[in-house]
């Protein structure tokens, strides 16, 4: 401003009343664009000196200009429409405020009476700045006036410097950023339009980031505003080399291999690479080893993931890449938590996820991804907790997440199914119910057409998710075109040879589950077939870990009994069966394959033969480190095949069929009781003029719901009853639940069985029948020989008929254990050897006051005797004993650890003899295993059918008879069962060991304290 007018200013202030400036100028020149530039020029080129906070004291303020430009916005204001004058208003109010603060005298009179009804606010001098700037850059966007919109963009971009760690911030970061691309709208050089665009994304982005999430309208206008920049933004060419281009090359052609590649690469250059290359790798290694495991399901690759992510974030990296770390590093929790159900991986998850998600590093290209990963995260919490606003947040965060997002890049449309299933899943919520229609839109929009084959990337996923959605509503509804078009995606889904195996294995099962719901029981038995045949077998591939197979089974936990159930329904029994055996036991399955006599093999081929056993060797040694493993799981599948090629084995290791299951009943009947949702059967198997029938018993009124309840109801009250302190009226109450059940077990299930089998009612003198049960789900943890049989007839009370009265129980956790339990011959006469162990390790469990009693018993049976007894217990002890004794008699406490049953233990001392351990023997004289240990044969509940508990590992390691607890036994019982045990054993000509136990237990009962089931019914065996 020249001196000329200052000075013409200077003599208005000091008599404002005689008139200000602009006041009496014509509208058209109020109006003029010129003029209206040179204004904010001016306030632009004076931003220096506006407010007496900013520029120290009023001494710093030019008073002169602030009056000259709030009275040109005083007059403007008055000739606009309404949005534009509004910004005047602010413009003019703002201004002046600072005049009224310092010289009030200088308005004039009527202004002076405005604003002391109404005080103008003193703001900031980046509020001064916005306000003018806005004031400009509406009538210079609307009429393309390239100084105007340019002079706006410099007020608001210095406004926004200026408000950095302010309310205002975010605001005005993005208002910055739509000014920058209205200025690149007018800018005739493309390149220098593209620059200013991707600066202007930049800035929006860091804005909307920093706004509230309950600040909706304003949020969805600006996400509006961001989609329309992006649209006009080009695609950034990807890098063509290094880690991209291998990226690209594996999404291309689908080769896990290439995975393979770049992690040995990878591992390479961190070995030597200094700082802050070697974080930048870690960073790189850990989200390839993640991608690894969502493809092939190494918890080794996830925990390396875990690890490597960790170092990236401990090491020198700037803001933006620990941002990202922290976003992966989230994910790779969100695995674990979703293969382990550890909820401290949630909570980690849910922190690291939040953490990469702050406004400071909201404006990065990256943040719309660490967006979704935040939303996945929350989607997860959502469903863990029950938690609406959870699930709330994640949409939000989606939404926000696809309007950053340009829509040329790869991950976009996996942007747009996870915000279609967040929204299916909030769609259940009342008032949320048009959450479903746009899901199932958006959904479409990413699977392309029905006819299109699927080529378009993320298609198949989209499908797969507009299958679900389909047939939960389609099931809901009763709308078979519903079900009909769900059916097509999953079948999709699941004969894809370039998904992972289990993707595929997921719309197998759903293609499976929705054919069963309409009715065509054939397509159900095809999709079951792909799923048990083909999928099953890959998801649990012998190149995992046992802690990543079991990982996977949890997937399948009822897919074997619901297969067996249409199998059934169809009129199929016999591959109901055949189902069974492929489905439950998967890992019981493989490790028996691996210790199996192979006399075919060394007689066809004893050089196959050889290699064969030494891959065995490897395969089931501990501590297999996870590269060797992978080796030896792929030469020992090349192995199978080339044995597979020689006359006369075409059959090694196939899975099991009719005519081998079959066999099962040569040395008596077998009842296989299926415990599924679409229905309850015992398949029995037996002989009948010398060849092997199976007769499908229906048990109408059971259910897989009621099997899960009253077994809860059952362990609770063994655990009570066998607990000390609880009073008379909750053992009373216990007791009840504990005879109830087993009430319902004689009417429901082994009542009807026994009748079948025409033993339902006593016999006279001599030898009572075999019968081997084979329970699944969580029928499997209740005692079926305990079972009470109904009375028949109206005579006086009698004392209850229990299964155990009328036939020899045995148990096996699948028939293929059973068959090769008794093709594995038995030690030769007279080279049998006992190795007792009595150990209370139990520091936080009760004594074990009986164990002295429990040795003395032991040394009846004849041979080789020996003892460790306290001290001499260690694992190490124990283990070498295994090895070099045929029988083994265990006295000592037992973990059971039901939600990961390979974590099941033996207390030792000094340590303890976990089912993982165990698995991992190989015991080529193993016969007989007395396990005196609370719950050593109760399955784990949280993997049921693979039977995995303390006596199952004693089968595995060799042992061909096994007598374990599905309880805690009392301490004064367990002498005196070992006492019998053993006193029969020892006899010339000693029974089978079922009917030992069996004999054993009618001692027990017969003692007036013991004879109640919670004493005698825990023992059971398992073998032969």
């Amino acid at each position: 401003m020249d001196e000329t007018t200052r000075a013409v200013i200077q003599q208005t202030m000091a008599a404002p009343d005689a008139g200000v400036p602009y006041q009496v100028h014509p509208p058209e020149q109020v109006l003029d664009a010129d003029l209206h530039r040179t204004m904010a020029t001016l306030i632009l080129d004076g931003r220096d000196r506006l407010t007496p906070e900013q520029a120290g004291g009023p001494e710093g303020i030019d008073l002169e200009l602030v009056f000259l430009v709030g009275c040109y916005y005083a007059a403007r204001m008055q000739l606009l429409p309404e949005e534009e004058a509004r910004w005047a208003s602010y413009a003019f109010e703002f201004l002046l405020a600072v005049v009224r603060e310092l010289r009030p005298e200088a308005l004039p009179t009527h202004w002076r009476q405005v604003f002391e009804e109404q005080p103008p606010q003193l703001v900031p001098a980046y509020e001064v700045l916005h306000v003018v700037g806005t004031a400009l850059f509406l009538p210079s966007e609307a009429t393309g006036d390239v100084d105007g919109v340019l002079c706006a963009t410099a007020l608001l971009s210095t406004a926004w410097q200026w408000s950095r760690g302010t309310e205002s911030e975010p605001v005005l970061s993005f208002k910055a950023g739509t000014f920058l691309a209205a200025a690149a709208d007018l800018d005739e050089d493309p390149e220098s339009a593209r620059r200013t665009r991707r600066t202007a994304l930049h800035l929006m982005r860091g804005g909307l980031g920093a706004i509230p999430l309950d600040q909706a309208p304003e949020r969805d206008s600006m996400m509006a505003e961001i989609i329309r920049v992006q649209s006009k933004v080009p695609a950034a060419a990807a890098p063509d080399d290094g880690l991209h281009a291998e990226l690209d090359r594996y999404h291309r052609d689908g080769d896990p291999t290439e995975l393979d590649r770049i992690i040995d690469r990878l591992r390479d250059v961190i070995a030597t690479a200094a700082e802050p290359d070697r974080s930048h790798r870690c960073l790189e290694l850990g989200q390839i080893l993640r991608m690894r495991f969502e493809v092939k399901g190494d918890l080794d690759d996830l925990n390396e993931s875990i690890d490597r992510l960790g170092a990236a974030l401990a090491g020198p990296v700037d803001q933006e890449i620990r941002a990202g770390v922290r976003s992966f590093l989230a994910l790779s929790h969100l695995d674990r938590y979703g293969t382990e159900q550890d909820r401290a991986d949630l909570d980690e998850a849910t922190v690291l996820a939040r953490l990469a998600c702050t406004a400071a590093t909201a404006a990065s290209p990256a943040h719309g991804q660490r967006l979704t990963n935040l939303a996945a995260v929350l989607t997860a919490r959502a469903a863990a907790d029950d938690d609406p606003a959870a699930l709330d947040e994640a949409v939000e965060h989606l939404r926000q997440a696809l309007a950053v997002t340009p829509s040329s890049q790869l991950d976009r449309p996996v942007i747009l199914i996870k915000l279609a299933v967040a929204l299916r899943e909030r769609a259940g919520r009342p008032g949320r119910e048009p959450d479903l229609a746009t899901a199932e839109a958006i959904l479409r929009q990413v699977a392309g057409p029905a006819a299109d084959p699927g080529s378009k990337p993320h298609a198949l996923v989209a499908r797969v998710e507009l299958g679900v959605l389909l047939a939960e509503r389609g099931l809901r509804l009763r709308a078979a075109t519903d079900l009909a078009e769900a059916v097509s995606y999953c079948r999709a889904l699941a004969v894809a040879r370039t998904e992972d195996a289990r993707s595929r294995l997921y719309g197998a099962v759903r293609w499976a589950m929705m054919a069963a719901h309409l009715g065509d029981l054939d397509q159900s038995r095809t999709a079951f077939g792909v799923a048990l045949d083909d999928l099953l077998p890959k998801l649990t591939t012998r190149a995992l870990g046992r802690d990543s197979q079991e990982a996977r089974l949890r997937l399948t936990y009822t897919l074997a009994n619901t297969a067996a159930a249409v199998e059934i329904e169809a009129g199929h029994p016999r591959q109901g069966l055949v189902r069974l055996e492929q489905g439950r036991g998967v890992l019981l399955a493989q490790a028996l394959q691996l210790r199996g006599r192979q006399d075919a093999l060394r007689a066809a081929s004893a050089p196959l033969a050889d290699r064969y056993e030494e891959l065995c060797r490897e395969l089931v040694a501990p501590r297999l480190d996870p590269e060797r493993r992978r080796a030896a799981a792929g030469a020992f599948d090349d192995l199978v095949d080339e044995i597979r090629r020689l006359p006369d084995l075409t059959g090694f290791h196939r899975p099991p069929n009719w005519k081998r299951l079959s066999k099962a009943a040569e040395a008596g009947p077998v009842a296989v009781i299926n415990v599924s949702a679409l229905r309850c059967d015992v398949l029995l198997l037996r002989s009948r003029r010398g060849r092997t029938v199976i007769e499908v018993l229906p048990l109408r009124d059971v259910t897989a719901e009621e099997v899960n309840r009253r077994t809860d109801e059952f362990r609770a009250a063994v655990a009570g009853l066998t607990a000390r302190g609880a009073g008379i009226a909750d053992r009373l109450r216990w007791d009840g639940d504990l005879k109830e059940t087993l009430h319902w077990l004689g009417a429901s299930v082994v009542g009807p069985v026994l009748a079948k089998l025409g033993i339902d009612r006593p016999a006279g003198r001599g030898p009572l029948p075999r019968l081997w049960w084979c329970p699944t789900g969580a029928l499997a943890l209740l005692p079926l020989h305990a079972a009470v049989l109904p009375r028949t007839g109206d005579g006086p009370p009698s004392p209850p008929v229990y299964a155990h009265d009328l036939v020899v129980s045995s148990y096996v956790p699948t028939l293929g254990s059973l068959l090769h339990a008794r093709e594995r011959p038995a030690p030769a006469a007279g080279r049998g050897s006992l190795a007792a162990v009595a150990v209370d390790a139990g520091s936080h469990a009760r004594p074990l006051v009986g164990l002295g009693d429990e040795l003395a018993a032991t040394r009846q049976l004849p041979g080789p005797h020996r003892e460790l007894r306290d001290a001499a217990a260690t694992p190490g002890n124990v283990l070498a004993a295994l090895r070099t004794h045929t029988h083994v008699h265990l006295a000592c406490h037992g973990a059971w650890d039901g939600t990961d049953p390979s974590n099941s233990r033996l207390l030792l001392h000094g340590g303890s003899l976990a089912l993982r351990q165990l698995a991992a023997e190989r015991l080529a004289d193993a016969e007989f295993a007395y396990l005196s240990a609370c719950h050593s044969a109760a399955p784990g509940a949280e993997l049921v059918n693979e039977a995995l508990s303390v006596a199952s590992a004693f089968q595995l390691c060799g042992y061909r008879q096994v007598i374990g607890g599905l309880w805690t036994v009392d301490d004064e019982v367990a002498p005196l069962l070992a006492r019998e045990v053993y006193r029969l054993l020892a006899e010339p000509g000693a029974p089978d060991p079922a009917t030992v136990l069996h004999r054993a237990v009618d001692a027990l009962r017969a003692h007036p304290d013991f004879d109640e089931p919670l004493y005698w019914a825990s023992m059971i065996h398992s073998g032969p």
